[in-house]
């Protein structure tokens, strides 16, 4: 039982080391990312990667517009990734300074 109990510790321990925290970039993405949600509620966030590229579908055309446009107010370029049935997938890049 001992053995087991210090497994699942050292288990968590490594889960937890690789997330450590996010980049500055990712940082802004999430922070555009949610102060935009509330305008565009089936907005869902897909992906935040390294660079800070916000990836997130959305349910509703009126969520689409309300989204890319609040994210490009923040300092980002978006365009649509792939659109499945009326899910697009909008990808938003930070636009560099």
């Amino acid at each position: 039982m001992t053995r087991r109990l210090a497994c699942v510790r050292g288990l968590v321990a490594v889960g937890l080391a690789g997330c450590a925290g996010l980049t500055a970039p990712q940082e802004q993405g999430w922070r555009a990312f949610h102060d935009c949600q509330p305008a565009a509620s089936s907005a869902a966030l897909e992906d935040l990667t390294l660079s800070g590229r916000v990836n997130y579908r959305t349910q509703e055309g009126v969520d689409f517009s309300a989204m890319k446009a609040c994210m490009e107010s923040r300092g980002y370029a978006c365009d649509l990734g792939l659109a499945i049935g009326a899910r697009p997938h909008t990808h938003c890049y930070p636009k560099s300074s």
